[in-house]
């Protein structure tokens, strides 16, 4: 054979009862099958589509790619296969992300929370199966996001304190990937292209402008009967049933004293024939019209039909526009009918799919008909449009991981199966503290640490990365950011005023959930309530030095009649209110008060009962008979009215203001 395999693509179909292989080629588009060889098992090495003797199936692959290679004169080395669907683990899980505020949701954290749901499915699949079985993640469907408790569709751009998302995770057993592959090293085949039999089902039987329609693909196979439900371009859930062609092969040989392989012909028969004939294991002979015999087993009949449509239900929540039947349990008469009533279809909208039905397929072989027929003429449009391997190998942190290929890989997709903890992606805000202060609550934040590096064969690189076979990531996890640290000296700084020259604190009567604190390093805990007093007038000061009313108080120099501010670096003297010289001429001096003029203390005497402004002119040195400009005079801050009366401790001032000074 000098004829290499650059043009012929090569499947295999492994099944439970049998092994076909096909050859075909592209001719633009249209794919031409040039050989079709189906061998037979010679004993159960296959159950429910699962390999469970290695060498026994690749016996009988050997003698299928055996008989192409003779009749093709082409050297096979590549392979399309597909794995039974039945295998598939169905996930259903949702995650919720909280943030300590309002965050804006961007794409990272969107793929950050899809990378952790994932990494959750898994975990289920893993706990809920209680084995050390690992599994490839081939797939999952969005089912709903919600932001703040809010259902919706797209959360990216939006703000939120929570973000949830629902999904259907599907995972491939990694055993059934592994034995498979091992079939194909005993044979000398290389997997050039591995995909889902559910879906190369669906990619011949149900034509692109339909799949965004809700259609329930069931493959009716010898022990079990596979579910695939489309909606909207994409399989959303999987489901199998344990009843399938078996079922009917058992009633069989039950009703009539039949051994397996004789109720088997007869079953298939059932489709071709208005009558059947065959003898039982006593050697009786019997002629039966097939309508007679379907009677008799349709109890059989109504149970498969019965299983697939609650399956169906299940999966999709409801029944779907229409459900087509692949396998060779799919041609078994009234089926599709039954399935129909149970779902409340028309029966014509339940309908037997065929490879004679799927176009741009040209072939010339007897061998290749029928239902049964649909899943290896799929591997092979498969792998003829992807044209390349579909696991590939990386490296993770020097760890070797295979993937199963799908459109557009990227890290976080390597992350997931190597199990990476999503949330090491991101860095952690340090906790915060929240406190109330004199009433008011006041929360401190942690500090951020620095987000994951990650490295895509030595080159900067994200989470959205596309990678490639034989690629190597590196990554770094995020660091946690510090906890939040305060101290009443972080609250209350170290200001201080001067009284009567001692330094006394600006803040004072500073207490925590109550206790008093006297210690400013004294370090907050989250929930702390924390109250204190500032020393920032002069009635603030008499009331926590209990300073009587008698006692003047002056700031920076300046006596303080009324409540005057205090502010920090201030000097402060308190003192006793100056006494009243004794007189011997008591009965001259009606009236004494003390008053502070231009910042000095003066007392003004009087022998009358009030003493007015004009009568300071008497006790100062003011000359007023030579104009230096205009005269200011005020009497506590204000206008000055030379009428106006005097009291004990007011404030005057008296000046010249110059013209030129005047605006």
């Amino acid at each position: 054979m000098d004829i290499n395999q650059n043009e012929t693509f090569f499947a295999l179909d492994i099944g439970t009862r049998s092994i076909m292989g096909i050859l075909g080629e592209k001719d633009g588009d249209i794919i031409k099958i040039k050989n079709v060889a189906m061998e037979l098992h010679k004993k159960r090495a296959m159950y429910d589509g699962q390999v469970h003797d290695i060498q026994a199936v690749a016996d009988v692959a050997q003698i299928v790619k055996n008989r192409l290679e003779k009749e093709s004169g082409v050297k096979l080395t590549d392979v399309a296969i597909a794995a039974a669907g039945r295998s598939l683990k169905t996930i259903h899980t949702n995650v919720i992300e909280e943030f300590e505020e309002e965050t804006l949701i961007d794409s990272q954290i969107m793929k950050n929370i899809e990378i952790e749901v994932l990494q959750q499915a898994a975990n289920i699949l893993k706990e809920n199966l209680n084995d050390n079985v690992s599994y490839y993640n081939v797939g999952h469907t969005v089912m709903t996001y919600k932001l703040d408790d809010y259902e919706i569709k797209n959360p990216n751009g939006h703000k939120g304190k929570k973000i949830s998302l629902e999904i259907i995770a599907t995972f491939l057993p990694k055993i059934v990937v592994e034995a498979l592959d091992s079939v194909m090293h005993k044979i000398d085949l290389n997997i050039s292209y591995m995909t889902l039999e559910p879906i190369v089902a669906l990619e011949v039987a149900i034509p692109e402008n339909v799949r965004l329609l809700n259609i329930a693909m069931v493959d009716i196979g010898a022990g079990t009967s596979d579910i695939a439900i489309t909606k909207d371009g994409t399989i959303i859930g999987y489901s199998m049933t344990s009843t399938a062609g078996d079922e009917i092969t058992e009633a069989l040989s039950q009703k009539f004293l039949l051994d397996f392989d004789t109720a088997e012909i007869i079953k298939c028969n059932l489709c071709k024939s208005s009558e059947q004939s065959f003898t039982d294991i006593v050697g009786t002979q019997i002629n039966m019209s097939t309508n007679e015999i379907l009677e008799q087993i349709q109890d059989s009949i109504e149970l498969v039909a019965k299983n697939i449509s609650d399956a169906i239900l299940k999966t999709n929540g409801k029944s779907p526009s229409a459900v087509f039947l692949i396998g060779g349990g799919s041609q078994l008469p009234i089926l599709n009918k039954l399935i129909a009533d149970n779902l409340q279809l028309q029966e014509s909208r339940v309908v037997v799919k065929s490879v004679e039905n799927i176009q741009n397929i040209e072939y010339d072989t007897p061998i290749l008909e029928g239902p049964q027929s649909i899943t290896p003429v799929g591997i092979l449009t498969c792998a003829i449009k992807n044209e390349r391997k579909d696991f590939m190998e990386i490296k993770v942190n020097d760890k070797k991981i295979k993937l199963f290929r799908s459109a557009d890989l990227k890290i976080s997709d390597a992350l997931i199966l190597a199990g990476f903890n999503p949330r090491d992606l991101i860095s952690r805000k340090g906790k915060s503290i929240l406190v109330t202060i004199n009433g008011d609550k006041k929360i401190f934040n942690g500090t951020y640490g620095e987000e994951a590096k990650i490295n895509l064969n030595d080159q900067k690189a994200n989470i959205d990365t596309n990678i490639h076979d034989g690629d190597t990531i590196s990554i770094e996890p995020a660091t946690s950011g510090q906890n939040a640290q305060v101290s009443i000296k972080d609250l209350i700084s170290e200001k201080y005023i001067y009284i009567n020259d001692d330094i006394v604190p600006y803040f004072c009567n500073i207490k925590i959930n109550s206790i008093e604190c006297k210690d400013y390093s004294t370090m907050l805990e989250n929930g702390d309530e924390i109250s204190y007093d500032i020393l920032d007038s002069t009635d603030k000061i008499r009331q926590n030095m209990n300073i009587a009313d008698d006692k003047q108080i002056f700031i920076n120099g300046e006596f303080s009649k009324y409540d005057l501010s205090v502010e920090p670096g201030d000097k402060i003297k308190i003192s006793e209110m100056p006494k009243e010289k004794e007189t011997s001429d008591v009965q001259s001096v009606k009236k004494s008060i003390t008053v502070i003029y231009n910042g000095s203390m003066i007392t003004i005497k009087s022998k009358r009962d009030k003493i007015l402004f004009i009568d300071i002119f008497d006790n100062i040195d003011f000359d007023r008979s030579k104009p230096k400009g205009n005269l200011i005079m005020k009497h506590n801050g204000n206008t000055a009215e030379l009428t106006s009366e005097l009291r004990n401790g007011d404030r005057v001032e008296i000046f010249w203001e110059e013209k030129n000074n005047i605006n």
